[in-house]
């Protein structure tokens, strides 16, 4: 009988190592790829609410633009109309007026009309007492909603006067009729 004796050792299989860690990497390699692929997608979708969004939020401002605009417009033909209706005003006709209060045209040394339909007046009163029978005639018309002195100031021989005169332009057009 024959017996063999093996004294070489055995040695363990070398490949398998490597071939796991080989797979292992794979399969890791796989897992980030996979990864990468969910969060671009992800980023990628959440770009495209956030434009849609965006331009939604565009649409919206240039509506309101568009509305602001029409708001500037309205307040312009709001102008325009307290324009034209100064205009309307009879401001030869209420000069007149004024100097008819007067006892003399030369009292008069200024005539301004304000688009607050005010008026205001410098005129020249040989007494104080001139001065107020003419804010009293003043106030006498339906037209004048109020008159104050602004100012009065001695002169060598005179009194000058600032008058603000408040007017009802409704009530100034129907009495004194519209600008010729």
């Amino acid at each position: 009988m024959n017996t063999e004796i093996n004294f070489l050792e055995k040695q363990p299989k070398k490949h398998i190592a490597p071939l796991v860690l080989g797979i292992v990497c794979i399969l890791l390699i796989a897992c980030a790829i996979t990864v990468l692929l969910v969060q671009k997608n992800t980023y990628e979708n959440q770009i495209d609410i956030k434009k849609n969004k965006a331009s939604q939020l565009e649409t919206r401002l240039l509506e309101q633009q568009g509305e602001f605009a029409e708001e500037q417009n309205i307040q312009e033909l709001q102008q325009e109309i307290v324009a034209l209706k100064a205009e309307k005003i009879p401001n030869i006709t209420l000069y007149k007026e004024m100097l008819n209060f007067l006892s003399s045209s030369e009292q008069l040394l200024s005539y301004d009309f304000t688009n607050e339909n005010q008026l205001i007046i410098d005129a020249e009163f040989v007494t104080l007492k001139d001065v107020s029978n003419y804010v009293n005639k003043l106030l006498k018309q339906d037209y004048v909603t109020d008159t104050k002195l602004t100012s009065v100031s001695k002169m060598e021989t005179s009194y000058q006067a600032t008058l603000t005169i408040s007017l009802d332009s409704e009530i100034l057009v129907k009495e004194l009729g519209e600008n010729d």
